[in-house]
């Protein structure tokens, strides 16, 4: 039986890989506000902000669906056949999702041409980074999953350097970042993953639905606090919160290196120990909190040249959202990675109506506030998901003293 020492090492191994691929973000981010007008890059970050929640509708839960089955089951099935299967389904569908996100916001040309290729491509990448995880190859499915954005901020600077930076540069090289990285990353996987000879039931496939329900309202709290704010005010105002919740995002990219080993982990792991992971959180939260705390506006003024100054406001409510999603992380991988498909429904129903909730809210108090509104919205969201994500895993805590082996196989 693994020692939980080893989920440490995994998820400190996946968090250096995370501040690497994090760190480009920022730079990517910081060279998009200072080269660009507040409205171009409020454009931009619609299109990036749209991403992850149309590419959810595309995957339909398959992501998820591909690690929970493939972490626990035997050598014996055929995993690399049905990633090949679900990536000739996602990528269509992700065509499809970009184009209407597009005609919704009323894009056109290029940006609505970049919108298609890098749902469709999110999509593939997703895809073939669940395939890797799902085999326990955590270092590199975390690689894969942030090389679109290592790309985009590399060919970025490359256009900074050169003195050709520019809205259309952004948006083309965003569409080549995105491209290379899908058609790379499906091959990759694809040749990665084990190919066998029984076929993967079934009822794996039925079962990313009940994910899908659970990613999408999960993308919908990540997300739609921007879609909203893209929808009801100005793209500069967008820019303006876009561009200060990049400087936040140490929470967003801790979040998922704990989430990103411990599904998969507690799959197998003889014994879950909630009270020891909640401590580990709130070490984590606290070591994060207090720098955010002490030097947030000065990183926001130093990173953007003080162009973005007038959005410093956003830096506490945006921590206490962060502090909650860390918390929210033991919680959510233990649903997912352990409880009974009983729990998954459960927690799906739940999810969605906490998902309505959050955009009524949003709605309502960005109406009312502007931007505060919105990221006090999105901290009350978290913080009513986390409680139902910690109400359901104490009503299946029967689950938490054996690992589940093979719950996913209905044949």
């Amino acid at each position: 039986m693994p020692r939980l020492d080893g989920t440490h090492v995994r998820v400190g191994r996946v968090f250096a890989i995370v501040v690497v691929g994090a760190a480009l973000q920022i730079v990517t981010q910081t060279i998009l506000a200072r080269s660009l007008s507040k409205h171009d890059v409020g454009l931009i970050s619609l299109i990036l902000g749209a991403v992850p929640l149309l590419s959810t509708l595309a995957i339909l839960g398959q992501d998820s669906a591909i690690v929970r089955f493939a972490a626990s089951a035997d050598s014996s099935y055929d995993i690399r056949s049905y990633t090949r299967r679900i990536l000739l389904t996602a990528t269509p569908l992700g065509v499809l999702a970009g184009f209407v996100g597009g005609r919704v916001y009323g894009l056109g040309g290029l940006a609505a041409a970049t919108l298609i290729v890098l749902v469709a491509a999110q999509s593939a990448v997703t895809i073939g980074s669940s395939a890797l995880r799902g085999g326990h190859r955590y270092e590199p499915a975390m690689g894969a999953a942030w090389a679109p954005a290592i790309v985009a901020a590399v060919i970025l600077a490359g256009l900074l350097g050169l003195g050709t930076m520019s809205t259309t540069g952004a948006l083309v090289a965003f569409l080549a970042a995105y491209g290379v990285s899908a058609l790379a990353l499906s091959s990759v996987a694809t040749a990665r993953t084990p190919g066998a000879t029984v076929k993967v039931p079934e009822s794996v496939f039925r079962e990313g639905f009940l994910f899908f329900g659970l990613s999408l309202s999960f993308t919908v709290m990540v997300g739609m606090d921007k879609l909203i704010i893209g929808k009801l005010m100005p793209y500069r105002d967008l820019a303006v919160y876009a561009t200060v919740f990049a400087v936040m995002k140490g929470f967003d990219f801790l979040f998922q290196a704990v989430n990103f080993v411990m599904m998969p982990w507690v799959s197998r792991v003889g014994t879950v120990r909630m009270a020891r992971y909640n401590a580990a959180v709130a070490v984590v939260a606290l070591a994060a909190a207090v720098p955010y705390w002490l030097f947030g506006d000065d990183a926001v003024r130093v990173l953007y040249g003080g162009r973005y100054d007038e959005g410093a406001y956003l830096i506490a409510p945006f921590m206490l959202s962060g502090v909650i999603k860390l918390f929210y992380a033991v919680p959510s991988s233990i649903i997912g990675g352990r409880m009974p498909r009983e729990a998954l429904r459960s927690f799906l129903w739940f999810s969605i109506g906490a998902s309505a909730f959050n955009v009524a809210l949003d709605v309502l108090l960005i109406l009312r506030m502007g931007l505060l509104g919105a990221a006090l919205a999105t901290a009350a969201a978290w913080a009513t998901r986390y409680a139902g994500a910690s109400i359901i895993v104490w009503r299946y805590r029967a689950c938490l003293g054996a690992p589940r082996r093979g719950a996913t196989v209905d044949v």
